[in-house]
């Protein structure tokens, strides 16, 4: 099964294919990545283009894509263009939680993530937050600082790794991790990715059922 994955709900762009194939390792085929905010409504199609060209495949079995929280047009862009290549390809397409696969991603995750922490840069004052605590993740937060501080003060959320985006949290230790596109293990992305769509109904993965996770509504609600 070839998968493609793209994201574009930060400041970069990620485009890969991989190959999955019962009992044997996630096998990247090739790979793009931009650190380039704003550039991703003209720049990802053609990175895909180029990663399904560098795999020598046409079309690949299965999208699977973020679908935030995060940049409200790079959710968008990753979301619609998520559908749209599944209805012209006429496969798949399954989303994951942003917070969550970049947990995922981290290095040495698999034997550190008991008890974690990701805060990511929200802007208006507040952090996109996921905590997760002996392998059971919480839902994704919009927060204020002040609200997270509670939490860690009160001892609700006791995290041992401490990742974030944008500036170092004034609540976060200096050792925090910072999160960027070259840090991220896709296949370990792209393994736990494929782990969720196996267990869901698979048969209502098309493109009508891959949603945007804006969390704070989207411009028309505040309208």
């Amino acid at each position: 099964m070839n998968i493609l994955y793209f994201d574009t709900t930060q400041d970069w762009i990620q485009v890969l294919i991989g190959l999955h194939q019962p009992k044997s390792p996630f096998q990247i085929l090739a790979e793009q990545t931009k650190t380039t905010p704003k550039e991703s409504s003209y720049k990802l199609v053609e990175m895909i283009r180029i990663v399904l060209e560098m795999a020598n495949i046409k079309k690949p079995d299965l999208i699977v894509v973020p679908t935030g929280p995060g940049s409200f047009t790079g959710i968008r862009i990753t979301v619609t263009t998520g559908r749209d290549l599944a209805q012209l390809w006429k496969i798949p397409v399954f989303g994951i939680d942003s917070l969550e696969a970049y947990l995922v991603g981290m290095p040495n995750e698999d034997r550190e993530r008991k008890t974690s922490l990701l805060c990511l840069d929200g802007k208006q004052g507040k952090y996109y937050t996921k905590y997760i605590n002996d392998y059971v993740f919480s839902e994704s937060f919009d927060l204020t600082p002040e609200s997270i501080e509670l939490k860690i003060t009160n001892t609700e959320w006791t995290p041992n790794n401490w990742y974030y985006t944008g500036n170092l949290p004034k609540f976060y230790p200096e050792t925090a991790t910072k999160i960027e596109a070259t840090k991220l293990n896709l296949s370990s992305i792209l393994e736990y990715s494929l782990e969720q769509y196996f267990k869901s109904e698979q048969n209502k993965n098309d493109y009508l059922s891959l949603l945007p996770n804006y969390i704070r509504g989207t411009y028309v609600d505040h309208k």
